[in-house]
Order: C-alpha cells, then structure tokens, then sequence
C-alpha cells in the first residue's frame, strides 16, 4: 500500500511541478488519462483536449508573479486519492484539487480556488 500511495504522490507532484515550473500546457496535460474528468465550479471538463482548454484559460487569467508564489500547503494520498490545498500569494490564498490517480494517470480532478477581489 505505501508503494501505490508513493506512486499517486508522484504522479501529483510531477502534475504540480509541470505547472510551477511553466513547463507549458503540453507538460501539464501529460498526466492525465486520455478520457480524464475535471470539474470546476464553471464546468466539467471532458478529455485532454479540454482539460489542455482548461488550463490555457487559467494560466492566462492568473495575476502576475501568481506561478512563483505558489505554495504547496498539504498534501494527503490514500488509496487512489491525493488532495492538496495551496496558495499563490496574496492574490489566491488557498487553493484545493482532489485527484483521483489510477495506473499512473490522472483520471479525474476537482478544482476550487479563492482569489482576493480581481484586480
């Protein structure tokens, strides 16, 4: 069991360090599953294609210097969830994603921010 929940972790922190790292989208999606569900308060997104739709609109929309303040606060793995909550700095002060992990891929995430008032 600790080697799966080592696996998940894994897979979660490359997802992370893809997007602090401003690897590009390309980077960021790979982790997914090819049929991967990600809900947002907005919409469900369904696939890479959307998901790749999803975070070209939300890197877009983050306030400068946001990637560089962003802070990993928890992260908690069992069976084949992993859950963080996170921050970027004044502008999101917290930040949270469940992800659910299977055979190495992304397979469905949650996503919920709460920014300061837009600037």
């Amino acid at each position: 069991m600790d080697l799966e929940a080592s696996d998940i972790e894994s897979v979660v922190r490359n997802h992370l360090q893809a997007f602090v790292e401003q690897k590009g989208v390309d980077a960021i999606v790979r982790d997914y599953d090819d049929d991967a569900r990600f809900f947002s308060e907005v919409k469900t997104y369904h696939g890479k294609p959307e998901i790749r739709q999803f975070f070209e609109a939300f890197i877009a929309s983050l306030p400068p210097g946001a990637i560089s303040r962003f802070s990993l606060r928890t992260l908690r793995v069992e069976g084949e969830i992993a859950y963080i909550t996170w921050s970027a700095g004044n502008a999101i002060p917290l930040g949270t994603d469940t992800f659910i992990v299977r055979d190495g891929k992304i397979v469905s995430q949650t996503f919920a921010m709460h920014p300061t008032a837009a600037a």
